[in-house]
């Protein structure tokens, strides 16, 4: 379970990266009610990267079990998300569909990285009633 929270935080942190140096969309104009509110969460995710703001994308929008998998061999979740948004190339993120299931949601987003168009899937789960990101990955 470990290994598998570990990629998938891992995998975040690539996907954050690739938030640097793009203009941020409005993907949250386009839904309402809890979906809105994913959706916000994946445009606060661009924004903070795109601005290098790897301690607020760790402690606002991660879960703290995904920060915490981050935090290995002396490294924090915002040293290995900064990482990440220094060796940011360029791509955008469109969300192509939200589903929300109580306390959790997924959101597909579609991305350009490096010429290749990749969906991906971000697992989120609730957290005070506020919408975190938990994961990459069904």
């Amino acid at each position: 379970m470990r290994t598998a929270v570990l990629a998938s935080a891992a995998a975040v942190a690539a996907l954050v990266a690739g938030c640097a140096g793009q203009q941020t969309s409005n993907n949250a104009d386009d839904y309402s009610g809890e979906q809105k509110a994913v959706a916000q969460v994946i445009d606060d995710l661009a924004e903070a990267g795109m601005k290098g703001e790897a301690g607020d994308i760790c402690n606002t929008l991660f879960t703290s079990e995904l920060a915490d998998a981050l935090n290995q061999d002396n490294r924090n979740c915002r040293d290995a998300v900064s990482d990440q948004l220094e060796d940011a190339s360029s791509f955008s993120l469109d969300v192509e569909r939200i589903e929300v299931s109580g306390d959790t949601a997924t959101a597909v987003v579609r991305s350009d990285f490096d010429g290749t168009e990749e969906p991906r899937t971000l697992r989120f789960q609730k957290v005070n009633d506020t919408w975190r990101i938990a994961g990459l990955g069904g």
